[in-house]
């Protein structure tokens, strides 16, 4: 992620600080990989170069994030599983050529309350359209031929999830996406499909 967590750390405290921190820890990992062991033990980066061959998810805020972190993938022949926010329908002419693989969340925008005009005209039409569109991103990814698994991850409850997975199949998803979302893809991503 581009965000530090709970680190009590000030730095990075920038998204172009979180770009830097983690392009450093690609190069400081290559160069410990190929020749830095010799001159100094560095545990950290022996366990991210040992580390390297798993699965890499990147959880995302939103589609710009997103793209920047395909971009900081692609730079280090990285091809991460990216954990979306639910806008991921905004840019799929974008992540298709990319090939991009999502887990996604069915954490859909409550409706705003626009009964009074005072209210509502601090609502913006990106608001109201991402409310309308939302329940729709899994069936986009799906029709972009995108690999995608769905996850509670977001859920502020998850006695909601079956109720949204219905939401999302209503909105164009399959139901076979949606079971394979759930069971063979999520597998898949993470390299076992033979368990």
């Amino acid at each position: 992620s581009f965000h530090k967590g709970k680190s009590t750390q000030n730095y990075p405290s920038s998204l172009m600080g979180a770009i830097s921190l983690l392009r450093q820890t690609y190069y400081d990992a290559a160069w410990y990989k190929k020749t830095g062991y010799l001159k100094e033990t560095n545990l950290s980066l022996k366990a991210w170069n040992e580390k390297s061959v798993l699965p890499e998810i990147f959880e995302v805020g939103n589609k710009l994030e997103a793209l920047r972190a395909i971009r900081l993938g692609n730079e280090f022949q990285r091809k991460y599983i990216i954990k979306g926010n639910g806008d991921e329908y905004q840019r799929l002419d974008k992540f298709k050529p990319m090939g991009t693989r999502f887990i996604i969340d069915l954490n859909f925008p409550a409706a705003y309350d626009v009964e009074d005009p005072f209210d509502a005209q601090y609502v913006t039409l990106a608001e109201l359209k991402h409310w309308e569109l939302a329940p729709g991103n899994a069936a986009q990814i799906e029709k972009a031929g995108l690999s995608f698994s769905i996850t509670t991850h977001q859920l502020k409850s998850k006695a909601d999830f079956l109720k949204n997975i219905r939401k999302a199949i209503e909105s164009g998803l399959s139901e076979t996406a949606a079971l394979k979302a759930l069971t063979t893809t999520p597998a898949a991503m993470i390299n076992l499909s033979d368990q």
